[in-house]
């Protein structure tokens, strides 16, 4: 009995002195991304022997899969988390404060810990209070896509990359629009009205605006204030001149991003994620040359945008905190940065100097790397009464003013309404 027992306490000894420790993480990759990820988490285990990293992408259900998981006490050591999802997932105290571990393992000089490394304002997407809940992956500033074929086709100059005004936006879309066939309707639009949520609120921040107060507490007085009800009615006067295709003319033709890659839309106001889509369609024979610009602002305002962006988080239950924020780090590091954004073409780098490299050998990165100098945090990271609450019922004011002909004070009335209703409930979904 005393033997088996001594060469049970020796198994156990070699078991835990010479196994891996094994390590799980999680995000919603496709199949590109997926390959870089675990390329960038193989160089991991290659420079960390003791390790093995599981990579799991999840298509469907992610954030249920992921809160799921949590909630039965066997998280994935790291998984990508949207910064609109922080607000929600670090109030319910899911998320570790990354901030004390990034300090202590920076002092080692480990990969992906010095903050100083990245953006500002990437960072700032995933700060709360001295908390940070995430490491940003890679970002993508919104900004104006146009076919520069198009503008040479009607001789129309092309906007500058350092900004323009909405009169200078307005004259461009006069020129743009045409009746090419001579049959009084339509043919080739200006550019796609602006109904996302995603895009709209920063043409309302470059008019002067804000939707929500200061505290994030109410948005009477804001979203629907006399100076964004004047912004968002500059662009819908725009639609009505037919500067951009109806809602149902657009849908019939394939969608805004068809009619793009057809010639038959100057410009989308959209994120540097749409360039992925671009690339693909040049390579196909697409009749494009893409341009970015910044979007237009109003007289007197400078540049503004927003940038999104996804980071590694990890939940506060993991069982290695130090070793789950090691993980982390790595996927966010330079290394990663390189793999993914400079070889894989996936988005702007996080990292300031690989997104140095990025603008020496790409024209449309380039330009959007410069609006990372005055592009704002997201405020779906601000703010859990944003998604899906502030998203919903923006869709349904825009559909009032678009659709049913209502005006656009009207709409943003209601829509304030609606949603400070739900917020002094606490409703958010």
């Amino acid at each position: 009995m005393r033997r088996l027992l001594i060469v049970f306490l020796v198994a156990l000894i070699f078991a835990v002195g010479f196994g891996k420790t094994k390590l799980r993480v999680c995000s919603w990759a496709g199949a590109l991304e997926a390959e870089l990820d675990q390329k960038i988490l193989a160089e991991f285990m290659r420079t960390h022997p003791d390790i093995e990293v599981v990579y799991e992408p999840i298509p469907q259900n992610y954030y249920q899969k992921i809160l799921t998981d949590i909630a039965a006490g066997t998280p994935p050591d790291v998984f990508l988390l949207d910064a609109e999802m922080v607000p929600r997932y670090s109030e319910e105290k899911l998320l570790l404060n990354l901030a004390p571990y990034l300090s202590r393992l920076a002092e080692e000089r480990v990969s992906g810990t010095n903050l100083n490394e990245y953006f500002e304002v990437l960072v700032d997407i995933f700060r709360a209070g001295r908390s940070i809940y995430a490491l940003p992956k890679d970002t993508s500033p919104v900004g104006v896509f146009y076919n520069k074929k198009l503008f040479d086709r009607f001789g129309v100059p092309y906007p500058p990359e350092s900004g323009w005004t909405w009169k200078e936006f307005e004259e461009t879309a006069a020129k743009l629009t045409k009746d090419t066939d001579g049959d009084g309707k339509v043919d080739v639009w200006a550019f796609s009205f602006p109904s996302w949520v995603g895009v709209a609120v920063p043409l309302l921040w470059a008019g002067g605006g804000e939707v929500f107060s200061p505290d994030f507490t109410y948005t009477t007085g804001y979203l629907n204030s006399e100076t964004n009800v004047k912004t968002y009615s500059f662009f819908v006067d725009l639609f009505k001149k037919k500067y951009a295709p109806s809602p149902e003319e657009a849908a019939a033709l394939g969608g805004a991003s068809s009619l793009f890659f057809t010639g038959r839309i100057g410009m989308v106001i959209t994120g540097r994620w749409f360039w992925l889509s671009v690339k693909r369609q040049i390579e196909q024979g697409a009749p494009i040359d893409v341009g970015i610009a910044p979007i237009p602002h109003a007289p007197g305002f400078k540049n503004v945008t927003v940038t999104y962006a996804s980071g590694w988080a990890v939940p506060a239950n993991v069982a290695d905190k130090r070793l789950a924020v090691e993980l982390a780090a790595w996927l966010s590091s330079e290394y990663a940065q390189r793999e993914r954004c400079l070889k894989g073409g996936l988005a702007i780098s996080a990292n300031k100097r690989i997104a140095e490299e990025q603008a020496t050998l790409n024209k449309v990165d380039a330009v959007f790397i410069k609006m990372l100098s005055f592009a704002r945090v997201p405020v779906g990271s601000q703010t859990k009464y944003y998604r899906p609450l502030f998203e919903r019922t923006w869709a349904e004011a825009v559909d009032r003013i678009l659709i049913k002909g209502v005006s656009v004070k009207e709409a943003f009335d209601w829509a304030a309404e609606e949603i400070d209703k739900a917020i002094k409930k606490g409703e958010w979904q």
